[in-house]
């Protein structure tokens, strides 16, 4: 008894001296290799982001679309992220969009119910603005309706005050909102053609820091996300940060999000330029960029989506388990995010869901 006493009693003084790390990730290693044994996931990191944009989930319950978990039973589509190891939820907003299921709704009355969903199931929040009556990506800034003829000066106050209405709304139902996308994929700018980043660079600027503002005023600590595609091509979005350096507004956010679609990446010319093939590429890639950027322009750097072709799940989850073992310990890395996995049966024709024909998750957050 007394050798088991002194045994203790010196695991716990060498523990104190700066080894309990090193023990302690031994002893996770350990038991993630145990779990890869029995065909399980390890857990990913706590303080990591991991889940999904589901923003089509109100459209696809009003159409009658159904959500299953792994035995068959009818589950809610929030509560399967959560399943999936998933802790996040994404949802973007337009101003005042249709009534459209599949690219309508995502008013503010709609964000806050899906907001209210996400909170009782302790699940952290990401808001994206799109600052469009519908889909606003690197293709097309369109201004909302309403905003149309404003000036700049008219649309700083407009992105503003929507940015403020939205985020009070959700505040009022006691949820919090954790990130804050101003703008959706802003490759060239937003709210084209006065905020076009590549003729009007420091409008661009205005309106992100007007937005930036805002959602600081409502949610102070609320980190910031810059959204960009491609994040693959380190290029992209050096360029447009690149641009809110220049023009003074290196300080309106404080994230680097990033789309990535691996199974996309044949029809890209800027991965044949850089000799990205694969999805093997595409993760190295990501991994690179991430570290890089944390250090160049010291901010966070975070997938807000992600997506595979909905044929090839098997693939899908080796890709997504692969990122997230090559992410997991980057520092100032956030998370990953899908984008619409809950689609299956193609709905409303996007082919890059994971979840099964059967409306059942296809993949999982599995990683370190």
């Amino acid at each position: 008894m007394k050798r088991y006493l002194i045994l203790i009693l010196f695991a716990i003084f060498f523990s104190s001296c700066g080894d309990n790390d090193k023990k302690i990730n031994n002893i996770i290693e350990i038991e993630d290799d145990k779990e890869e044994e029995d065909g399980g996931g390890a857990e990913v990191a706590e303080s990591q982001a991991y889940g999904a944009d589901i923003s089509w989930v109100t459209g696809m319950e009003k159409s009658g679309v159904k959500f299953y978990n792994e035995k068959g039973a009818e589950t809610d589509c929030f509560a399967l992220i959560k399943e999936m190891g998933g802790n996040t939820i994404r949802l973007r907003v337009w101003v005042n969009p249709s009534t459209d299921v599949s690219n309508g709704m995502c008013d503010k009355t709609d964000v806050v119910a899906k907001s209210k969903r996400a909170a009782a199931l302790g699940m952290r929040l990401m808001i994206d603005f799109h600052y469009s009556d519908s889909w606003a990506d690197p293709g097309k800034q369109n201004k909302p309706a309403a905003w149309k003829n404003h000036t700049l000066e008219q649309l700083k106050s407009d992105v503003a005050d929507h940015t403020t209405e939205v985020l009070e709304a959700i505040k009022a139902e006691g949820v919090d909102v954790e990130w804050v996308q101003i703008g959706n994929e802003t490759k060239d700018g937003m709210l084209w053609d006065d905020g076009r980043c590549s003729t009007n660079p420091a409008n661009y600027a205005a309106l992100t820091k007007a937005g930036a503002d805002a959602a600081r005023n409502v949610y102070p600590n609320v980190k910031v996300i810059v959204h960009i595609n491609n994040g693959w091509a380190y290029w992209t979005p050096e360029w447009i940060v690149d641009q809110l350096k220049a023009q003074g507004a290196h300080n309106a956010y404080d994230v680097i999000g990033v789309s990535y679609y691996p199974s996309t990446l044949s029809g890209e010319k800027d991965a044949e330029l850089l000799n990205i093939t694969t999805w093997q590429d595409g993760n190295e890639a990501i991994a690179s960029n991430a570290k890089n950027w944390v250090k160049k322009y010291n901010k966070k750097v975070m997938v807000v989506e992600f997506g595979y072709a909905n044929d090839k799940l098997k693939e899908a989850q080796e890709c997504l388990s692969d990122l997230i073992d090559k992410t997991h310990d980057i520092e100032g890395f956030e998370g990953i995010l899908m984008w619409e996995p809950e689609c299956h049966k193609n709905w409303n024709g996007y082919g890059l869901g994971l979840f099964t024909s059967e409306g059942k998750p296809g993949v999982a957050f599995k990683g370190k």
